[in-house]
């Protein structure tokens, strides 16, 4: 039986602006080559699930992220800010 994973298959770079790393994070998650930091990520096209996958990854840079943080600051730009003043 072959087991498999829920994390993205590409390693993503979590070093760097915030706005980068979370922008890239959710690129990869969504299937898109790049996302608008002003767009909602559930416009962008995003899940439930897909919230889920993001914050595991996120969580590798910032542990105390939280699912609620995603969607109290949908864009990247708001959680970007959210998460420097953190």
């Amino acid at each position: 039986m072959t087991e498999t994973s829920s994390e993205p298959e590409a390693v993503l770079e979590l070093d760097g602006p915030a706005a980068e790393v979370i922008a890239a994070v959710w690129a990869e998650a969504l299937g898109l080559d790049e996302v608008d930091p002003d767009t909602g990520f559930f416009d962008l096209g995003a899940s439930s699930s897909t919230v889920v996958k993001v914050v595991r990854v996120l969580r590798v840079r910032w542990p105390d992220l939280q699912l609620v943080q995603v969607f109290s600051h949908p864009t990247v730009t708001q959680l970007a800010e959210y998460l420097d003043d953190a």
